[in-house]
């Protein structure tokens, strides 16, 4: 399991709307390439969107869905990259007096739970700057 926290200067609600819109990953998240289709109903619990994820030209096509959701404090996903990857992964909002803490912890499941102590160091930096990545998005649509 990995956890990486950040603050951000806006809302959980302003947050949240970016978590939960998934044509942003591809924007933020490092390793996302792009949204190829979100299903009706998202984010409800068991929708999905599909996705294309990867580095270089190493790319993997599969799809995220929707474990658990508690707008605008919790959102759950089982993000799918097989065979690599599959982890579920939890954010977890907090209201500040000026702004919001965001609390992101991916757990491995399948055969990725077995590389991730080999690995932790690499998915912390990823995390680490996806969530620099996200601060940045988020800050792009919020007004000053």
């Amino acid at each position: 399991m990995t956890v990486t926290e950040q603050t951000f200067d806006v809302s959980c609600v302003q947050l949240f709307a970016v978590l939960s819109e998934p044509e942003t990953y591809p924007r933020w998240l490092v390793g996302a390439k792009n949204i190829r289709e979100v299903r009706d109903g998202w984010p409800a619990v068991g929708s999905s969107f599909k996705h294309v994820v990867g580095f270089g030209p190493l790319v993997i096509p599969d799809r995220t869905t929707v474990r658990e959701i508690d707008a605008p404090r919790v959102l759950e996903l089982l993000v799918r990259a097989r065979p690599l990857l599959e982890a579920v992964v939890r954010f977890e909002l907090t209201d500040l007096a000026t702004g919001c803490h965001l609390r992101m912890t991916e757990t491995p499941v399948g055969i990725y739970r077995f590389i991730t102590p080999i690995a932790q160091p690499l998915i912390r930096a990823r995390n680490e700057r996806s969530l620099h990545r996200l601060q940045d998005v988020v800050s792009a649509r919020t007004p000053a």
